[in-house]
């Protein structure tokens, strides 16, 4: 048995509101897809007022949200501060006025779509520089910005703009993602991040046990299909790519990208990744549902999943094959925690690993690394 009810906590500016929350709470967090940046973590709370007390909460009010694992261990699911509350009368009589406030609390990425920069402009510099000096410049508590870097951007002298909008920008450029941490920090994973953390950790599996089965559904769709790119990078010069099968099998799909690359071997390398990974649709899992109070999850499982991450690379085997053709290995994309007195469900959107493993490059391989060191054994798998 790994938890017998949910043990959490919801703190708003330092004070401790728990027993005042109806339902407790639900949280988001991530992106939905590989395709996309990662939008805002938010928090929606609704608390009730039995006291008619003045609660001295306001706008920008800190929200923190943790809930304990099965040895006792806090683990934070959500740091922000409040964006909007809305107060309402639940009932009322002669001997007492029972209010109701709906909180929605937003995250740091929702700091930095109101943060204006970029008007003293940016070097001509790689995307690790570049996302430094952004998420520098927007005033977020910096996680981890991947080194050392993958691409080489032109200088910027466009102006000002807001931070999300220019992080995102330069991210998508990069093949990289920016990502929240449940503490309220803001990162940057570069297009090598996800190839290296398997290559280090592997995938943690999931067991089918573990997931509510009505949850389950596969997807496999043209709108990832593209197999004719036309890309700009530096002075409008231009690189492309086609993949001939694929035209011969879904017809032309085009998509014109335009980029601040600075090199042109790095835009015909973008290029050809787009085909890469776009020329053929895959099978996607679609969000599917884990109840942490299901007695077949390990103590040790509910803690990896209270310390859910973007990123995070997971295995599920022994799908029905009417769902998937093979065991499914992929990264986790968003989550969402919805949380009541009794129940504490998380809801996991991932897409393939076939989207986010790259090609070995030699600037990923450690300086420390001889063959002798690596497994003769090893095998290529393009599922790897």
């Amino acid at each position: 048995m790994a938890l017998n009810a949910p043990d959490t906590t919801v703190t708003i500016g330092g004070v401790d509101f728990t027993n005042n929350a109806i339902n407790f709470v639900t949280i988001g967090q991530g992106r939905q897809n590989v395709w996309e940046q990662a939008r805002s973590s938010y928090a929606q709370i609704s608390l009730f007022n039995p006291t008619n007390a003045n609660w001295s909460f306001d706008l920008n009010s800190s929200v923190v949200i943790t809930s304990k694992n099965a040895t006792g261990t806090n683990r934070t699911l959500f740091t922000g501060t409040i964006n909007n509350f809305s107060g309402a009368i639940a009932a009322t009589g002669a001997i007492a006025t029972v209010g109701l406030v709906q909180i929605t609390a937003l995250g740091s990425l929702a700091k930095m779509s109101r943060t204006l920069i970029g008007g003293s402009g940016y070097a001509k510099e790689y995307d690790d520089d570049r996302m430094l000096n952004i998420l520098t410049d927007a005033g977020v508590s910096i996680d981890v910005v991947d080194t050392p870097g993958v691409y080489e951007l032109q200088a910027y002298t466009a102006g000002v703009d807001n931070a999300y909008a220019l992080a995102t920008k330069y991210a998508d450029m990069a093949f990289g993602y920016i990502y929240e941490t449940t503490a309220g920090e803001v990162g940057y994973a570069n297009e090598s991040h996800r190839s290296i953390d398997v290559q280090t950790y592997g995938y943690d599996t999931i067991p089918t046990n573990y997931i509510n089965a009505y949850s389950l559904s596969s997807q496999k769709t043209s709108a990832d299909v593209v197999n004719d790119i036309f890309l700009t990078y530096k002075s409008n010069q231009s690189k492309t790519a086609t993949s001939a099968s694929s035209i011969a099998t879904y017809g032309k799909i085009a998509a014109n990208i335009a980029t601040e690359l600075e090199l042109a071997v790095e835009a015909q390398y973008q290029a050809d990744r787009y085909i890469t990974l776009k020329a053929l649709p895959e099978t996607n899992l679609n969000s599917f549902q884990i109840e942490l109070l299901n007695p077949n999850i390990t103590n040790a499982d509910v803690d990896i999943l209270l310390q859910m991450y973007m990123g995070k690379a997971i295995k599920i085997d022994d799908l029905p094959n009417s769902l998937i053709h093979t065991d499914y290995k992929g990264f986790v994309e968003g989550w969402q925690w919805n949380i009541t007195r009794t129940a504490i469900t998380i809801e996991i959107n991932s897409t393939s690993s076939i989207f986010s493993i790259t090609p070995t490059r030699w600037q990923d391989v450690s300086a420390a690394l001889v063959w002798s060191a690596v497994d003769p054994t090893i095998q290529w798998s393009q599922y790897s």
